[in-house]
């Protein structure tokens, strides 16, 4: 979805700061909402800075859309991962934008 939002926007991305944080991401604020979606998935203890951080820099809006986005990634996630929904062939392209390779894509 961030892919597709930036690319619909003319915003400049490097996915690839998603599975490696030594590029940087090039989105706008992408440093504050990469630490909230870390502490959110990950680091529970630094929520509240990342979230501070977050809105600080994009308002407290931008603190609601990342959570329902991350929220909802998690429920659309766990229903595939329980139903075995097999990844399509042109949802792999994305691996490149991520840095992976795509022969690693189930």
């Amino acid at each position: 979805m961030l892919r597709a939002s930036a690319h619909a926007t003319g915003e400049p991305i490097d996915l690839r700061a998603i599975t490696d944080r030594a590029p940087e991401a090039l989105l706008r604020d992408g440093t504050e909402l990469l630490r909230f979606v870390t502490a959110l998935i990950r680091d529970g203890a630094n929520l509240d800075n990342a979230r501070a951080e977050l809105a600080a820099s994009r308002g407290p809006s931008a603190v609601v859309r990342a959570a329902a986005v991350a929220g909802n990634f998690q429920m659309m996630n766990r229903l595939v991962d329980a139903t075995g929904v097999p990844i399509g062939a042109s949802l792999r392209a994305i691996a490149v934008d991520l840095g992976l390779d795509p022969a690693d894509a189930p």
